[in-house]
């Protein structure tokens, strides 16, 4: 499980070298500070005006900057050598819109596939490396024998009923390079030969859904929908997880059901055009 990481001054302390410990932090804090200078009021910087509005010797601004450039977070024009927020930054900045986009629009969502089910209803999405899933928010059962689930939650992509409805829906090498790693076995029915992986990622996108049963957990069901854009490109997956002594055929036909409503619903909220969920059979 990933805990957050809170990064503040406070968090590093002078050590007897000199405070070595605390450089990494410093130039962490100085990046920000720089990138803080770019604001629709002042898009454009010099290195010698980002230097002194920093209180940094302008070596030390260029060295920062250049490493900026070089990762694309800003852009230097060639006539004027002034600076100004780069690609990288603008692709970063519509990730995180994207993500708390879908998280708006399937929080109420997962409440009601909460109710209705009476089990933990999560929305996962990919990591930045697209090798791990990430749970970004979760609403829990009210049973007391429930999953419970953090958000922040990493998964490997070969094990679970999300995380396999996430992976199913990549491109060929990625799906590739994810079956070729090691699959490490979580629990008692992860899947660890590639090719039986590759015959259940092809059922899920036969059937349009991804079911698992003890593969991270003893005793855990899950069901999950990967929720795509227009393009048919998977942005995240929700799911119903809970014991398996609450689970029946019917059931998975209910929950089912209200899964593809449920990303039908949200699909709508972040307006895609098209129809973001396959279309599904009950049966292989």
């Amino acid at each position: 499980m990933a805990d957050a990481l809170a990064l503040s001054r406070s968090t590093v302390a002078p050590s007897g070298n000199g405070g070595t410990e605390g450089r990494p932090l410093r130039v962490l804090e100085r990046t920000f500070s720089i990138l803080d200078l770019f604001t629709r009021q002042y898009p454009e910087w010099s290195t010698t005006e980002i230097a002194r509005a920093c209180g940094l010797p302008t070596p030390t601004a260029y060295r920062i900057l250049s490493a900026l450039r070089r990762r694309g977070f800003v852009a230097q024009d060639a006539r004027s050598k002034r600076f100004r927020l780069g690609i990288g930054a603008l692709d970063l900045g519509e990730r995180a819109r994207s993500l708390v986009d879908i998280r708006s629009a399937a929080l109420p969502v997962l409440r009601r596939l909460c109710h209705d089910s009476g089990e933990t209803a999560l929305l996962t999405v990919l990591s930045e490396g697209h090798d791990r899933s990430v749970c970004l928010e979760r609403v829990e059962s009210p049973h007391p024998l429930r999953l419970s689930v953090e958000p922040g939650r990493q998964m490997p992509l070969h094990a679970g009923a999300s995380q396999k409805a996430l992976l199913a829906y990549l491109p060929p090498e990625e799906i590739d390079r994810v079956v070729s790693a090691r699959l490490e076995r979580l629990c008692r029915a992860t899947i660890t030969n590639p090719q039986d992986l590759r015959t259940d990622l092809g059922r899920i996108r036969r059937r349009g859904w991804a079911s698992s049963f003890e593969e991270t957990n003893v005793g855990v069901w899950g069901l999950a929908v990967a929720l795509l854009d227009p393009h048919g490109s998977v942005i995240g997956a929700i799911g119903l997880a809970g014991p398996s002594a609450r689970m029946s055929r019917n059931r998975t036909r209910e929950d089912f059901a209200r899964l593809r409503a449920g990303a039908d619903d949200i699909a709508k909220m972040l307006g895609a055009q098209d129809e973001p969920v396959p279309t599904p059979q009950t049966e292989d």
